[in-house]
């Protein structure tokens, strides 16, 4: 009885198979890994967004106007908007009576991190609040903020596309307005470049 060996050629082809198809697997493998790497990061990504865009629709959806007296008794409002900065008095869910549905919030844009910076009392300083003040983190790696204010304007001359007038301010000291704008348009640049 004869014994059939391999020959070198077809243990070369063989082995060659076989590295292709090993090869083939490590790339998807790793390409596999890749993309599920990159799922994740979007994914919380998404969910930190998601997060913000909650908090800020509870804030800025539910804005009042609010005054409160300065030391002098004069009705001042609460409300202090400009372009880098928004303080507000808002509605809030009612979470337990002593608390009460009022907030009083101020974005505040830190070390490249984006706070609401809140208290359920009124005040016209933050070193007013006292215990009461607390801070909830909305977003790192920000660069900066951007508020736009809609108004309306009186001119009924113009279109209504140019009635709705956007404002990098809402003055409301020396006008005496007491109201809140109509809209409010934040842009947040990230530190990465998007906006």
């Amino acid at each position: 009885m004869k014994k059939h060996a391999f020959t070198l050629l077809e243990i070369i082809i063989a082995v060659s198979i076989f590295l292709i198809v090993a090869l083939t697997l490590y790339s998807y493998s790793r390409e596999t890994s890749n993309s599920w790497t990159r799922i994740i990061k979007e994914r919380n990504r998404f969910s930190e967004l998601l997060a913000l865009d909650r908090t800020l629709n509870s804030v800025l959806d539910q804005m009042i106007p609010f005054t409160w007296p300065d030391p002098d008794g004069v009705k001042t409002p609460f409300l202090t908007a400009e372009r880098d900065r928004l303080r507000c008095a808002y509605l809030h869910r009612l979470n337990d009576e002593v608390e009460g549905a009022l907030r009083f919030a101020e974005f505040v844009l830190e070390d490249g991190k984006l706070y609401l910076v809140y208290s359920d009392r009124p005040f016209l300083n933050w070193d007013e609040v006292g215990e009461r003040k607390k801070t909830a983190l909305l977003a790192e790696k920000v660069d900066s903020i951007d508020f736009l204010y809609a108004d309306w304007s009186a001119d009924d001359s113009l279109d209504w596309g140019e009635r709705l007038l956007w404002l990098d301010q809402w003055e409301n000291i020396e006008s005496e307005r007491m109201d809140v704008p109509l809209a409010v348009k934040l842009t947040i640049n990230w530190q990465d470049g998007r906006t």
